[in-house]
């Protein structure tokens, strides 16, 4: 396929309603990839097991276009661009489950807690009393969230 043939096929894609974008908006940021997303999401969790050592940090996908969300870390290599938060497995970096820190969602379904302690929650549970080692950075290391980890069965 020639460059400009790919580039013509990029504008022409849509993947989501132009016109039902606003209201979808209103109670969701991310609601013009929301659908692409989760389908992304669901493929990942079906074609692969996780070994039984797992890791969850954050990165930074570099970006410079137009996008609400776009963070500023200034230690990161690319210091502009979409931050997410990954579940992986430690052995092969194979990425199990993402969420894409968009801000404070408006009220609504979307609607969810930023704090460390709940991005872990909503990120290990997949792997819910399957006895796996989790590691974490030092942000996301706290006493409750210790004893949660250790409740649910993942040292």
């Amino acid at each position: 396929m020639s460059y400009k043939r790919f580039l013509f096929l990029c504008r022409c894609l849509r993947f989501d309603d132009r016109e039902t974008r606003a209201e979808r908006r209103m109670i969701d940021k991310l609601a013009p990839i929301r659908t692409t997303f989760d389908l992304f999401l669901k493929n990942i969790n079906q074609n692969y097991n996780l070994s039984e050592y797992t890791t969850i940090d954050e990165m930074l996908h570099p970006f410079r276009g137009r996008c609400q969300w776009i963070q500023y870390i200034p230690s990161k290599p690319a210091k502009y661009g979409i931050k997410m938060f990954a579940l992986c497995d430690a052995k092969t970096f194979y990425t199990s489950k993402i969420e894409i820190y968009v801000g404070k969602q408006p009220p609504g379904p979307y609607e969810v807690s930023n704090s460390p302690i709940d991005i872990v929650k909503r990120l290990v549970t997949p792997i819910e009393n399957s006895k796996r080692n989790l590691t974490t950075d030092n942000w996301y290391t706290s006493i409750p969230l210790a004893d949660y980890l250790l409740q649910k069965k993942l040292l």
